[in-house]
């Protein structure tokens, strides 16, 4: 480009000095002409020039179009790269979690690793705790056998022994039991020994300061009609009761006859205080006096039978023999049980028989 500038210049100047005119030259047709040709050539080499730079424009437009495709993808490029770095700038604050992460790992792993051996250690000893203890155990069952079998020959003894210690109990408690009821009766029939002249007044009224044997005798003669004189004993009042100058039920009076003969006489003349408010009756323990409650229904019972019924001290009388219950109901239970198989059966095959007399009480 440089030698071309120059030519181009010289010609210029050379045009210049023709149209201008130089003083040193003279114009020639000449030198027109070679002007001339030279400018020609120099138009040329100037289309020539032109063309290169046509194209050389061309190639910079598609080099500038290119240049912003790639400035598009270098930017695309960019934001990626941003991206990229935003992720790698995660992965290193995730890889330094993880690298701390890893550390705590590791301590972990040494405290098990410790932990590991403690624990085989103490294995070991438990290993060695439990061979000892099996030697011992079987050494214990060994002796636990020999402890067996000499407890149950001892039980075996005690069983022997128990049972004849509980023979003997049985015999003697038997023996003791026998023994405390004859006491008992004993005991029953003295009181009522003591208690055979005694007898028992009730709903008379209590007065303050009364006399009582002289209330007894008053009664005895106003109430009973005995005007004789009668000897008594001890004579006062007892148990439970309206006192004196109170409502309620007065208490009764005991009163002991010196005279079995003038007991019997009161009692054969209670009969006058049937529909009156006052009773006369022998005194009892207080068994006889229970058992004597429970029979009096029955003899109530009995008596509105058509039976003879005698009451002597807690033996019942029914038609002048002693009266059972209990052999009672099954006599009467056998003749209920005897008339429905007469009942169930035919007179020819199965004649009616007449029930035998049995030691049973007689009924009425």
């Amino acid at each position: 480009m440089e030698p071309s500038q120059t030519d181009t210049s010289t010609v210029l100047t050379e045009s210049r000095d023709v149209l201008y005119g130089d003083p040193s030259q003279d114009i020639t047709l000449q030198n027109v002409y070679q002007l001339l040709i030279n400018m020609n050539g120099r138009l040329t080499s100037i289309e020539t020039g032109m063309t290169q730079v046509t194209q050389m424009n061309r190639t910079l437009s598609t080099l500038a179009k290119n240049f912003s495709e790639l400035k598009t993808k270098v930017n695309e490029v960019e934001s990626k790269v941003q991206k990229i770095n935003v992720r790698c700038e995660k992965s290193e604050s995730e890889i330094s979690q993880i690298k701390t992460q890893h550390g705590n790992l590791d301590k972990q792993l040494k405290n098990l690793h410790v932990n590991n051996k403690e624990v085989n250690n103490n294995l070991q000893s438990l290993s060695d705790f439990m061979d000892d203890f099996k030697v011992k155990h079987d050494n214990n069952v060994k002796d636990v056998k020999q402890i067996r079998s000499s407890v149950s020959r001892v039980a075996n003894d005690l069983d022997d022994r128990t049972t004849e210690l509980r023979s003997e109990i049985k015999s003697a408690l038997s023996g003791a039991r026998e023994e405390h009821e004859e006491l008992r009766n004993k005991v029953i029939d003295l009181q009522c020994r003591s208690m055979k002249n005694n007898l028992v007044f009730t709903g008379i009224q209590e007065s303050e300061h009364e006399n009582t044997e002289q209330v007894v005798k008053d009664f005895i003669r106003k109430e009973l009609h005995i005007s004789d004189w009668i000897e008594l004993g001890n004579v006062h009042r007892f148990g439970s009761g309206a006192r004196a100058g109170k409502r309620g039920r007065p208490r009764p009076i005991v009163t002991r006859f010196i005279f079995y003969k003038d007991l019997a006489r009161v009692l054969s003349n209670t009969y006058r205080l049937k529909g009156k408010s006052f009773g006369v009756n022998q005194q009892f323990p207080d068994e006889i006096e229970q058992a004597r409650k429970s029979l009096y229904p029955l003899m109530k019972k009995k008596r509105a039978e058509g039976c003879q019924v005698k009451l002597v001290r807690d033996i019942l009388y029914v038609d002048g023999e002693i009266y059972n219950e209990e052999r009672n109901v099954e006599d009467d239970i056998a003749m209920n049980t005897q008339t429905d198989t007469k009942m169930s059966h035919t007179p020819d095959k199965n004649p009616v028989q007449k029930r035998k007399r049995t030691t049973t009480p007689k009924h009425c």
